[in-house]
């Protein structure tokens, strides 16, 4: 999709549209305050050097440069490799390459990579991890990582044969967000063009409405970390904020801590009760407390329960998206660290990686 050397007389500006794609796409992001990335497929099934064995003459002479090129040639935030898990890191040359661009590249002070670069590799080393396609842990994780999943529950890229069925609904991609920031993960979504680059007319659909919601909900999104505790329940999710950082180093804790003056809670409800009462245990109750539905600033009425609070939502009109309560003024919470009871609950590792014992966790601070 670029003019390189390495693939003579096969890119997009020596045949087909004899465009520089991934320059284009470089020139129009640089207009927004989006960050700009690259994905990179290690390996081209069919190339007939990758297909030689017991030869490193495809890494040699195609994926190396090739990586090396698009680096000093565009310089992207982010390079999501991926298409490694064939060969091990040294076939693939990744500790050169990845020394050569923490340390010597023309964006070793800002890029962050994932962690696809040989066989046995992912889920251990990367700027995040991704574990595995469509990764939903179900509780929190100590490092940074990454739900990356597919509109069309079928395929990465795009199907004619697709069904409306296959596409996943509104409600389930703000699901799948909720419970990723919830536990401190990243979500990539993914649509597959046309070969003509037209977007299908249900994947525009799903991604505006996906964006008005967020759009409405965005303070309890962006910028906004882990709370103490993920989730009441598998309807009930929680995110947080602080007002003033506790230190220079706020911005890159794992969960924000509950303190009564200082803590914003966000919680989600991707599903309310035909009673209309949300009960929220890990909410504790003092008479300063404030909820409001964060889309209106409506207030609502908070009663104390022996466990948390209930809330009064009788009087909302109650859309089929989630709903999202800001929380201010909850009572301080001590001594709660979820990382350290996930990992003597046997889910974690030492070292922070979910176990092989590792399973949705839910109503697990109850």
């Amino acid at each position: 999709m670029w003019p390189s050397p390495t693939s003579w007389n096969w890119n997009s500006v020596d045949i087909g549209p004899h465009r520089d794609i991934v320059g284009e796409l470089k020139t129009e992001f640089a207009k927004t305050d989006i960050h700009f990335g690259l994905y990179f497929s290690q390996y081209e099934w069919f190339h007939p050097y990758y297909l030689q064995s017991n030869s490193t003459l495809y890494s040699d002479v195609v994926s190396y440069p090739q990586m090396l090129e698009i680096v000093n040639r565009y310089e992207p935030d982010v390079i999501w490799s991926d298409g490694d898990w064939d060969q091990t890191d040294e076939y693939w040359k990744s500790k050169e390459f990845l020394a050569w661009l923490y340390n010597e590249s023309p964006i070793k002070d800002n890029v962050v990579v994932n962690d696809r670069w040989g066989h046995g590799i992912m889920g251990q080393h990367g700027g995040f991890l991704t574990y595995s396609d469509h990764y939903d842990p179900g509780h929190l994780l100590p490092r940074k990582w990454e739900n990356c999943l597919t509109l069309d529950v079928n395929a990465w890229g795009h199907r004619r044969a697709m069904q409306a069925s296959d596409v996943r609904t509104t409600k389930d991609l703000i699901t799948q967000l909720v419970r990723t920031i919830s536990c401190g993960g990243n979500m990539l979504l993914n649509f597959g063009p046309d070969k003509f680059g037209n977007i299908n007319p249900i994947f525009e659909e799903r991604l505006s409405e996906l964006g008005k919601w967020v759009n409405a909900n965005g303070e309890a999104i962006f910028g906004s970390q882990p709370w103490v505790y993920q989730n009441d329940t598998n309807d009930v999710w929680y995110t947080s904020k602080l007002r003033q950082p506790l230190n220079s180093i706020s911005d890159y804790v794992v969960f924000n801590r509950q303190f009564k003056d200082n803590t914003l809670i966000y919680a989600f409800l991707l599903k309310i009760s035909s009673d209309r009462m949300i009960k929220l245990p890990s909410v504790g109750y003092t008479d300063k407390l404030k909820v409001t539905v964060l889309s209106t600033r409506s207030n609502l009425k908070v009663t104390k329960q022996k466990q948390g609070i209930a809330v009064d939502l009788s009087h909302l009109k109650i859309a089929d998206e989630a709903l999202v309560l800001k929380i201010e003024y909850a009572a301080t919470v001590t001594n709660v660290n979820p990382i350290k009871r996930l990992q003597k609950m046997g889910s974690l590792d030492g070292a922070g990686h979910p176990t092989k014992n590792s399973k949705k966790i839910i109503d697990m601070y109850l």
